[in-house]
């Protein structure tokens, strides 16, 4: 598990590469890498790290989608009745997503796999992709956003266990 934070020193890299350039002569996407990118994203900025990396690695970009969408009232933080609050401390919770099985996946060696950051840890949301996608073999390079929070992978670490 700890390719995990040699995977994310490295991903801090593209995105810089890939961010601090506003000529797009200047990048150089590497079509050697066979990966793809993952990613659920509430508020669209894990949407956009993703599609810049994708677009860095010119890799096919997913998002994973809850059947049941969280709204703005979902994500209220500091509301303890707020769907987000009630399924945090919910040891069963289980959120459905639209589609688990994406083209490429499979043959895939990189599985960049983003979400923001809900109360120090990615977002329990890409937990049901975690559990239903073999990674044996597979390196995740995590990556999230948020405003002021710690970034901890503990959550996916046991769900992923034959990931490198």
């Amino acid at each position: 598990m700890n390719k995990w934070l040699i995977s994310l020193s490295l991903l801090s890299g593209v995105v810089l590469c890939s961010c601090g350039s506003t000529n797009n002569e200047n990048v150089n996407p590497n079509t050697d890498v066979n990966a793809i990118v993952v990613y659920f994203s509430a508020t669209g900025n894990t949407e956009e790290v993703a599609n810049m990396i994708g677009t860095y690695l010119d890799s096919p970009v997913y998002e994973l989608e809850p059947v049941d969408r969280y709204t703005n009232e979902d994500l209220d933080y500091n509301s303890s009745t707020s769907r987000v609050s009630i399924e945090r401390n919910d040891p069963n919770r289980f959120v459905e997503l639209v589609n688990t099985d994406f083209e490429g996946f499979d043959s895939a060696d990189y599985v960049f796999l983003g979400a923001p950051i809900w109360w120090g840890n990615l977002s329990w949301v890409i937990e049901d992709f975690v559990l239903s996608n073999d990674f044996t073999g597979k390196t995740i390079i995590p990556f999230a956003t948020a405003s002021s929070s710690n970034f901890n992978v503990e959550n996916l670490k046991h769900l992923s266990s034959e990931a490198t």
